[in-house]
């Protein structure tokens, strides 16, 4: 039978790449500040930003499309791990991501970044527009690259 359902739902997207930089370098250019729009190719501004990076940190990501997205953030582990996830529409629509950064030897490090979208609507706008959101998660890691190196830099 076909399943039009199991055919719309958003796999994760997920990337990864190695970084010359360290972990605490990475989340400093691309984290601690909450300011992802320096990385995030789709987001506006990180906006209502209830405290720093950590476990609980409510926000609101003002996409560059005109929706505000409200996030949260968990599984915040400096230097190592943050996930974010929310959404609207009384959760028809969510996103959902997770960092994961690693140790690879003194100077570099991997990233691993994974984003999708879920819920009913989230679904269904992760299949319609799964190009954007592919080149959005890729964006973003490269991005997340870009600053992180060249803060080493400095």
């Amino acid at each position: 039978k076909y399943n039009i359902l199991a055919t719309i739902i958003m796999a994760p997207i997920r990337v990864s790449a190695r970084v010359a930089a360290t972990p605490s370098t990475i989340w400093e250019a691309c984290f601690a500040h909450m300011k992802w729009e320096r990385w995030d190719p789709d987001l506006a501004e990180v906006k209502d930003v209830s405290s720093g990076c950590e476990d609980g940190c409510k926000c609101v990501f003002a996409m560059k499309d005109g929706n505000n997205i409200p996030i949260e953030l968990s599984n915040v582990k400096k230097n190592e791990s943050l996930d974010f996830s929310g959404g609207g529409l009384g959760g028809l629509l969510r996103a959902e991501g997770k960092v994961r950064i690693s140790p690879i030897d003194d100077a570099n490090s991997s990233i691993d970044y994974s984003f999708e979208m879920k819920g009913i609507i989230g679904s269904i706008f992760g299949f319609i527009k799964k190009k954007e959101c592919v080149e959005g998660t890729e964006g973003g890691l490269a991005n997340m690259v870009k600053l992180s190196e060249a803060a080493q830099k400095n």
